[in-house]
């Protein structure tokens, strides 16, 4: 599986209502986001970031697509201070199995970081980082990464702070009695949970260890949103709007966009470049829809990389009656299985099919 989510918080806006006068939140791509989540500028000029105030509410939840044994999540995190109880949750990741528990990486109220496991909140291992390097200066960015790889005797848990190693635990047991594969990743504050302080996220990723690239910590990276600049080769879906399909698609209004009423038919789009960079290496390209089904029965689409003659499609994704975010990663170039590069994302097209 290797790079499994990202997501830049830069195009869509959790506080914004759509066409009803419904607020924009269930369209975010997490599957749970905090109420009160707002849109601030981002770490780089012209993007944006997530901000999770203080309080009740929870953070940023994603529900892997499949549980995993192994995971590594990485975000950009500025804290908006300290206290002395409650301390931030930076990231936990929960299990499944007949006992639930959360693997949690904390920051302490001194600025270092505490790893732990525990059951039903109660903890059953901890250790907290010695490192000077280990320590997050509140109302600063910082990228900030944690891993899990469960195992009885042979596990590892470790944690990143700019690329600097600061908690290193292996060679030990990190599945607990009960505990089963982990499910979910929780970014910022803890679900159902006070928190009273203010929690920052920008350039999100999650990954697991396994497949030939992206099976181990990927360091600072930056999450670009590319739009639609031209209609791809394959062009069978109809067009609410005026306009050419990737016209419709790009503009972000619900009264314009594409939709198919046959299976099979196709829609890919020519994308934006992606923005000049010194030496780029590409993780991997996400591809997402804002979709819904607009009548009784089952609606299925699947997102689509088409790159030279071959052509990727994701897994089957069932549609409901609201508009959702719906993402599938391609981290390999369809067209040869290698990494993608510059070159070849600017010139792949990217799409749906039903």
């Amino acid at each position: 599986m290797a790079l499994i989510f990202i997501d830049g918080f830069d195009h869509y806006d959790p506080q914004a209502d759509d066409g009803t006068g419904q607020p924009w939140l269930t369209r975010g791509k997490s599957d749970f986001l905090n109420p009160q989540a707002t849109r601030i500028p981002g770490r780089r000029p012209s993007s944006y970031a997530l901000r999770l105030p203080a309080g009740e509410g929870g953070g940023y939840v994603k529900v892997l697509p499949q549980p995993v044994s192994s995971i590594i999540v990485g975000a950009a995190i500025r804290l908006g201070g300290y206290a002395a109880l409650n301390t931030p949750a930076l990231f936990s990741i929960r299990t499944g199995g007949s006992t639930q528990h959360d693997y949690t990486l904390d920051v302490t109220s001194d600025g270092r970081l505490s790893a732990s496991i525990s059951s039903n909140g109660y903890p059953s291992f901890s250790s907290v980082s010695q490192t000077t390097a280990g320590k997050i200066t509140a109302r600063g960015w910082h990228y900030v990464e944690f891993k899990v790889v469960q195992h009885a005797s042979n596990g590892v848990i470790q944690a990143r702070v700019n690329g600097q190693l600061v908690i290193d635990l292996s060679g030990m047991g990190t599945l607990p009695y009960g505990a089963g594969q982990m499910l979910s990743v929780f970014a910022g504050h803890r679900p159902s949970s006070l928190n009273n302080v203010t929690v920052d996220l920008d350039d999100l990723y999650i990954a697991d260890t396994s497949g030939s690239f992206n099976n181990d910590f990927l360091g600072d990276v930056r999450v670009d949103v590319l739009q639609p600049q031209a209609n791809g080769s394959f062009n069978q879906w109809a067009v609410d709007g005026p306009g050419d399909a990737w016209q419709a698609v790009a503009d972000g209004l619900d009264a314009t966009g594409v939709r198919s009423t046959s299976t099979g038919q196709a829609q890919t789009f020519d994308m934006q470049a992606l923005p000049a960079m010194a030496s780029p290496s590409v993780r991997g390209v996400q591809v997402a829809a804002l979709a819904r089904k607009t009548d009784a029965g089952s609606a299925v689409l699947r997102l689509r990389a088409v790159s030279g003659a071959q052509i990727a499609s994701s897994a089957d994704i069932v549609l409901q009656e609201q508009l959702a975010w719906h993402t599938a990663m391609f981290d390999a170039n369809p067209n040869g299985g290698s990494q993608w590069t510059e070159a070849t994302v600017n010139a792949a097209e990217f799409g749906l099919e039903s």
